[in-house]
């Protein structure tokens, strides 16, 4: 009868006066619990993610601060985890580490996107086109892949080859650097059918290319240095 009563009543005794004192910790008001809070300037129910935190409690809190840390620009109330991502403004609206950009579908794979087919992709800076798009709209004719910004304008076809607004129109421009974007400058010899370069004596700055960012450069020669392209 002793063995049994160690072997069975003895531990089911200790669970209970176990379960008694560690059930008696943890009474009490969480109102009255002492919780992180983080300052939230912007009032947009985020906090400060690089901010340290206050200890209070729920009763005592803080004014100005939430419990949470998520808020990447805490002097932005439109920036937050909940907000949603604007295309092409190098904002990354909902602190989720990607961007929202425009992506143009290149169905004839020429290098150029059809204008009036896009989607908007997040992707990491520096990330390429997703499959199948490009960043630019620049094809005129999304169906053929001989007609794009570095075709050759053939004469009397009745066909913009080059998608440059003209028609049959055959100039040649200098292309010093050779990569296949001209300058402002005819050439009296072989030379491109556009005039698109804005540095025609650097290869690694034309036209629809990808941008570098944070170098200073118009890299794609659309006029506007280090956005998301």
């Amino acid at each position: 009868m002793k063995t049994k009563f160690l072997k069975t009543v003895f531990p089911l005794v200790l669970l209970v006066v176990a379960v008694f004192i560690i059930g008696s910790g943890c009474t009490g008001d969480p109102d009255e619990y002492n919780y992180n809070w983080w300052p939230d300037m912007d009032a947009d129910g985020f906090g400060d993610a690089a901010a340290s935190p206050v200890s209070a409690s729920n009763s005592n809190a803080p004014a100005g601060h939430v419990r949470d840390n998520s808020d990447c620009d805490d002097a932005n109330g439109s920036i937050h985890p909940d907000a949603v991502d604007i295309p092409d403004n190098l904002i990354d609206e909902n602190c989720n580490g990607t961007y929202a950009v425009t992506f143009y579908k290149d169905s004839d794979n020429d290098g150029f996107g059809d204008a009036n087919v896009s989607d908007v992709y997040e992707i990491q800076l520096g990330d390429t086109a997703p499959n199948g798009f490009v960043s630019n709209n620049a094809d005129c004719d999304d169906t053929n892949a001989n007609i794009n910004p570095l075709a050759d304008e053939i004469p009397e076809n009745g066909i913009d080859d080059n998608c440059d607004g003209e028609t049959d129109i055959f100039e040649i421009y200098l292309d010093e650097d050779n990569d296949g974007y001209g300058s402002n400058q005819f050439a009296a010899g072989p030379g491109v059918h556009n005039n698109l370069d804005c540095n025609d004596n650097d290869a690694e700055v034309r036209p629809y290319r990808q941008e570098v960012l944070d170098n200073g450069i118009d890299d794609n020669c659309n006029g506007i240095i280090d956005e998301i392209n």
